[in-house]
């Protein structure tokens, strides 16, 4: 794809926990704006389920979206993805400069294909990558505290499977295809786990993003 002007808004994409957020408020403390499409999920949260008393927003949309095997999660995911389509035209239509930053969820690349391209044309696509080596420690934790995770029809149970064993490798298959959609997005891709461990700095982060 054709790099964005530089002097477009940021849009970072890719997995939960790549770091993300991490950059996204960097780029507030040094006087941007951020556009948190998570917390604006979350702010309309009571929209899809109520939070037991202390239940953190994510824990509650892990529990409300169940597992890709549970009775009518393809209701509750479809259900999700309309409420995100709606967060991020939002975001992007607020993002009115080059210092604009929309912090997407790693759901993005299964909103529709008209926004997808808006986003491509009206913004500068940063794909922070999650390289192989996390991937364990990933899937560990998502089994451990479920977050809400669209499949987009990704979770397949082979014959002789049983649901975690079907979950973990269908888990891995669905990071690959997300990579793929990712980088069919994006205008630049980085290596998530290079930059936490070089920390670049601000500057060298938006010299990487090429802005």
């Amino acid at each position: 794809m054709i790099p964005s002007d530089a002097r477009a808004p940021l849009c970072l994409v890719g997995m939960s926990g790549v770091g993300k957020s991490f950059w996204a408020k960097r780029l507030v403390d040094a006087g941007w704006t951020r556009h948190d499409c998570d917390g604006e999920i979350a702010a309309r949260l009571t929209e899809l389920v109520t939070p037991d008393d202390g239940e953190e927003p994510v824990r509650a949309l892990g529990r409300w979206m169940g597992m890709p095997w549970t009775p009518g999660y393809a209701e509750r995911e479809a259900r999700y993805l309309a409420l995100e389509e709606q967060v991020t035209a939002r975001a992007l239509e607020a993002s009115t400069d080059a210092r604009h930053v929309i912090d997407c969820t790693g759901s993005v690349v299964y909103l529709s294909r008209a926004l997808q391209e808006r986003l491509a044309a009206q913004t500068r696509v940063v794909y922070l990558q999650t390289p192989p080596s996390r991937v364990d420690a990933m899937l560990a934790r998502y089994l451990a505290e479920p977050k809400p995770v669209v499949w987009g029809g990704a979770y397949t149970r082979e014959r002789g499977e049983d649901e975690r064993a079907a979950l973990s490798r269908s888990y891995r298959e669905l990071l690959g295809g997300r990579d793929a959609r990712y980088r069919a997005l994006a205008h630049v891709t980085l290596d998530g786990a290079a930059l936490e461990a070089s920390d670049p700095g601000l500057v060298g982060f938006l010299a990487a993003c090429g802005s």
